[in-house]
């Protein structure tokens, strides 16, 4: 009989402060950084600092973000938690993202995969078939009012762990290290160069000439 008025008294507690979270209302627009915990948010991904190098992601609950789009914070369900998980405190999601939103407001914008924030918009709701495109779920967000950035300039998105990668481009595609060898490369030979004429081993001439021919090789 305790056990069952324990947990009732549990259950109530989220409730009531379930009842004080607000859902978001009004233009918002995500900087760069906070579209890219989104998007994380929306694969369920863990936290590194508690899961380390967890493989797996997890089911989103909920997510609040602040007014100015620059402050976030979220949480989810364990997958190994098979019974399901308490309902979660959305308010206390809230007052967590305003201690670091420097006094912007937080308000839920997310909950599952449901953005419930209103902007005028259309509603939005990202499904399981989505997520097999990172690109797709940030255009889709985009469309719905939320980004103004340049999607292509996201972080890749692991899809398996939900994390950001710098393996792959948000399109889901390899990186290429040769351009950014290359350009360490040019700038590594501009410098020898430049000590060169320094020193006075190269006329300024030579100095020229040498330097157009790297950069336009």
């Amino acid at each position: 009989m305790k056990r069952i008025f324990f947990g009732t008294i549990i259950l109530s507690l989220f409730f009531i402060n379930n009842s004080f979270s607000k859902t978001g209302k009004g233009e918002l627009k995500l900087n760069k950084d906070t579209m890219e915990v989104v998007l994380m948010y929306m694969y369920g991904a863990g936290n590194k600092k508690y899961s380390g190098s967890d493989k797996r992601t997890h089911n989103p609950t909920v997510m609040a973000i602040s007014e100015d789009g620059t402050s976030y914070m979220y949480s989810y369900c364990p997958v190994e938690y098979h019974d399901g998980c308490l309902p979660p405190n959305s308010y206390r999601i809230m007052k967590m993202c305003e201690k670091y939103s420097n006094g912007s407001p937080c308000f839920i914008f997310a909950k599952k995969r449901r953005i419930v924030w209103k902007n005028g918009g259309p509603k939005l709701k990202i499904k399981k078939k989505d997520l097999k495109s990172p690109y797709l779920v940030a255009k889709k967000i985009q469309e719905a009012g939320f980004y103004d950035g340049d999607i292509s300039k996201l972080s890749g998105i692991d899809i398996t762990t939900g994390q950001t990668t710098s393996e792959i481009t948000i399109t889901g595609q390899k990186e290429s290290t040769e351009i950014n060898i290359n350009k360490k490369d040019i700038v590594e030979e501009l410098e020898i160069l430049t000590k060169l004429y320094e020193s006075g081993s190269l006329t300024k001439e030579e100095f020229e000439t040498a330097k157009d021919k790297l950069l336009n090789n």
